[in-house]
């Protein structure tokens, strides 16, 4: 009881710090910024005002196409019940998202969203999508690197490549040096309980935490020196 009380405490005076500046740390819109959009659906990259990239989940639907959905199923999110794997793109499309009416959408039709400028994070939550993926981000100027929890699914890859990891901070150092990694993406937790952040930047690496919903929590995440957070809201960040 008196280490939930202490974390309450810390969690309260953390929210009642400033939101970093723009400038001193790069605002990632997870999911779109799924807390104030239907995450992973054109409408939320295309609202995601104030972002330097938005972060997107892929996986494949039955019908061979890659499509943008972070869970196995659409339950949680959809007005439909199913796992992705086994619908097809245009029974995707045809839900509605947190009842928006938008669909999950194919990674194409989300990339053709995103506003110039403003790079993409494709998360692979499937091995066998890099080479897709590749294709896709060929279509658009825009920078897009992939990210996964899963180094084999990494490797499937020629895109710019990042880490995600939520333990093991020096064991997924070496694995992401091993991948050739251009940046790392371990949890909040491990940014501000560890020197993750520190010795990722040894490495060469770029460090961007994941997820931030509270702007005291960005704060001191720019105290530590992360390079970007990974938001589900764009007032985390201060704009200019």
């Amino acid at each position: 009881m008196l280490s939930r009380t202490v974390g309450a405490v810390v969690e309260r005076a953390l929210d009642a710090l400033p939101a970093p500046a723009a400038r001193g740390v790069s605002l990632i819109a997870h999911r779109g910024f799924a807390s104030v959009n239907p995450e992973n659906t054109t409408h939320a990259v295309t609202r995601s005002t104030g972002a330097d990239a938005v972060e997107v989940d892929v996986r494949r639907a039955a019908s061979g196409e890659v499509v943008v959905c972070h869970d196995a199923t659409v339950d949680r999110v959809t007005d439909g019940t199913g796992r992705v794997e086994r619908l097809s793109a245009r029974e995707l499309d045809e839900l509605s998202v947190h009842d928006s009416g938008a669909g999950v959408p194919t990674l194409d039709a989300l990339l053709d969203a995103v506003p110039d400028r403003v790079a993409v994070n494709v998360e692979l939550k499937e091995r066998g999508l890099g080479s897709d993926v590749d294709a896709a981000a060929e279509r658009v100027e825009n920078d897009v690197w992939v990210s996964a929890f899963d180094p084999v699914a990494l490797r499937d890859s020629a895109l710019p490549r990042a880490l995600l990891f939520a333990k093991n901070p020096r064991g997924n150092l070496a694995v992401a040096d091993e991948l050739d990694c251009v940046a790392v993406h371990p949890s909040v937790a491990l940014c501000l309980g560890t020197r993750t952040v520190r010795r990722a930047h040894e490495h060469g690496f770029d460090v961007n935490a994941w997820t931030i919903d509270a702007p005291g929590v960005a704060w001191a995440l720019a105290r530590q020196g992360v390079d970007g957070v990974i938001a589900d809201r764009p007032s985390v960040v201060r704009q200019p």
